[in-house]
């Protein structure tokens, strides 16, 4: 397949080899991958604010850099920023070339679970992994259902990295409650933010694995911070960059 990677600006500035792990993945199961030009932030700073009138302007931006691209799919490694671009999108163009370029948005896991499976992977990955299931990820894209749902049970995010071989997976304690990031709540109540990171931080270390593994990389990076404050003995890693270990 040709796919067309969005590639958020968080990604971007802050954690530029998760970018490149999917960047690598991708091509290594042989689609073609293209990164068009013009990307810019997806909105969801301004639109969490309530600066309406400046998220219309970036995310306009954003999806003109889509619209009318050569590709069969727009991926992206990263979940809040993906639902953040579709409702802006969605909000602030109407028009038949936004719908193309919306009907195309997938989130990496998303991706690779429901269009694109991995028949099969060339290296284990012989460690224990705790799996961070970041909020937007579940309860707007489906990725796991929620602690909360009473439907079926299902978990894409565990079903795309149990193939491998060697691998653990475990959950923390509570294991879909929020790590506290929430965008710009992690600003307007750092006090509350901080201390949710930091349990959340601890429920993964207390597993005892080796990596916190997640598909939210803003998320992953507030974890990050709690774990080296409080020297906890685990890392964080994106999917991405598991997947592409194993590949």
């Amino acid at each position: 397949m040709k796919i067309a990677l969005f590639i958020p600006c968080l990604v971007n500035q802050m954690m530029p080899d998760v970018a490149i792990a999917t960047l690598e993945l991708l091509e290594k199961l042989g689609h073609q991958v293209i990164l068009p030009a013009g990307q810019t932030c997806c909105g969801q700073p301004m639109t969490n604010s309530g600066c309406y009138d400046d998220a219309k302007k970036t995310t306009l931006k954003l999806l003109d850099a889509f619209k009318g691209v050569d590709c069969d799919a727009i991926v992206c490694p990263a979940a809040s920023c993906l639902v953040a671009a579709k409702e802006n999108f969605h909000e602030f163009d109407s028009s038949p070339e936004a719908a193309a370029v919306i009907d195309k948005l997938y989130e990496l896991t998303e991706f690779l679970h429901d269009v694109a499976p991995i028949k099969q992977f060339a290296r284990p990955f012989p460690h224990k992994i705790s799996l961070q299931l970041s909020c937007h990820g579940i309860r707007m894209l489906n990725l796991a259902s929620p602690s909360e749902s009473m439907g079926p049970k299902f978990n894409k995010v565990e079903a795309v990295l149990a193939a491998i071989e060697g691998i653990e997976i475990v959950y923390p304690e509570r294991r879909d409650e929020c790590c506290g990031f929430g965008g710009t709540f992690a600003v307007d109540e750092g006090a509350v933010s901080a201390k949710m990171g930091k349990d959340k931080a601890k429920a993964h270390a207390d597993t005892g694995a080796v990596y916190a593994v997640g598909f939210d990389p803003s998320c992953l990076l507030h974890l990050d911070g709690m774990m080296r404050r409080q020297h906890l003995l685990i890392q964080t890693r994106h999917i991405a960059q598991v997947l592409n270990a194993a590949l």
